[in-house]
């Protein structure tokens, strides 16, 4: 009777806490500067609370790459800023339909490092804000076997000050995830 209910309890608890990794693509832009996307990508973990039935919330945290690639690779030259993040998202994920879910919620995101190639190039983050407040909105599939495939876009909601410009963050995420 002890085992049985050491094994419900485990089984219980399995179903309202959920660990993973997710790691993907990202294809970025920053608004305000007339630059092409410069393709990166993010890997984090995350916790999913399903506490309540078809309603669950999901913190994580992870590194992400953004930034911006302008211009041709030319005698003129290009340029490109990556821009390195550590995100910390709070999502709340509704289920749909058995294996669909939608998620929408904040982003809370720390500088932690840059490399810009120009005409001249550097590291420093000097010229920029060190946080980023975003929204997240997407859609989740859930897999076998505990995989999840997502697509998600993050919209800046405040200015990165870019060289003293109004600018945003606007990031559309592909990720493959992997619930333990």
């Amino acid at each position: 009777m002890m085992v049985f209910s050491a094994v419900s309890f485990q089984q219980a608890e399995a179903q309202f806490l959920q660990v993973g990794v997710r790691g993907g693509l990202n294809y970025p832009t920053i608004s305000g500067i007339e630059a092409g996307t410069y393709t990166g990508f993010h890997a984090g973990t995350y916790f999913r609370f399903n506490a309540l039935g078809l309603i669950s919330v999901e913190p994580g945290v992870q590194y992400s790459q953004k930034g911006y690639r302008a211009g041709e690779a030319s005698s003129m030259g290009s340029t490109s800023d990556r821009l390195h993040y550590i995100d910390v998202p709070v999502l709340v994920r509704v289920t749909i339909l058995p294996l669909v879910n939608i998620f929408a919620g904040p982003q809370a995101s720390y500088l932690v490092g840059r490399n810009y190639d120009g005409a001249t190039s550097f590291t420093t983050t000097d010229n920029l804000k060190n946080y980023d407040l975003s929204g997240v909105v997407g859609i989740g599939l859930n897999l076998p076997l505990g995989f999840n495939l997502q697509g998600s876009y993050d919209f800046g909601m405040t200015s990165l000050e870019y060289d003293g410009m109004d600018t945003r963050h606007n990031v559309v995420k592909i990720s493959l995830g992997k619930n333990f």
